[in-house]
């Protein structure tokens, strides 16, 4: 059993929560990301329930999710027999993925209904308010697509190999 978490980690696997929460997303998996941050250790399933005083059911589904979305990935730990997780090494790469995904989405969804519903006049303050979403959302991609190069180049500054 890993030791208990020091005020200091507590707290930040508290503000993991809220910011999860703030961006719509489930609290728990704010708590097992931050947790996972602050723990020089893998963790079982039963080792993050009890950290956080929690059921390990939605704990397992949650983790299952951050799982899929490469936040936290499935290693080696002390038994076997048990399934241990760590936060990914790409974790904030691949969380920024994931919002560039849905940046691109709210531009394809923005162009299709401009497509579908051009030339007609009942849709005129629609078709205003898409444009002014595609071009936003086109902005946004071409600012994610910047900071993507510039993130690759800091990360290889951070780990030696820039």
């Amino acid at each position: 059993m890993p030791s208990p978490l020091t005020p200091s980690q507590r707290d930040l696997v508290h503000e993991f929560g809220s910011i999860y929460e703030q961006y719509g997303s489930q609290r728990l998996k704010g708590l097992l990301v931050g947790l996972l941050l602050v723990q020089p250790d893998p963790l079982s399933l039963d080792d993050m329930a009890e950290l956080l005083g929690r059921s390990k059911g939605p704990i397992s589904t949650a983790v299952r999710d951050l799982s899929a979305t490469g936040l936290v990935r499935k290693v080696d730990g002390a038994n076997a027999r048990r399934d241990y997780y760590a936060a990914h090494p790409d974790l904030f790469l691949n969380n920024f993925k994931h919002n560039m995904a849905i940046v691109r989405k709210n531009r394809r969804t923005a162009e299709q209904f401009l497509n579908e519903m051009d030339g007609d006049d009942a849709h005129a303050e629609a078709l205003r308010n898409l444009d002014q979403m595609r071009a936003f959302y086109t902005l946004m991609e071409s600012f994610y697509e910047d900071f993507a190069e510039r993130w690759e180049a800091e990360s290889a500054r951070l780990n030696g190999r820039g």
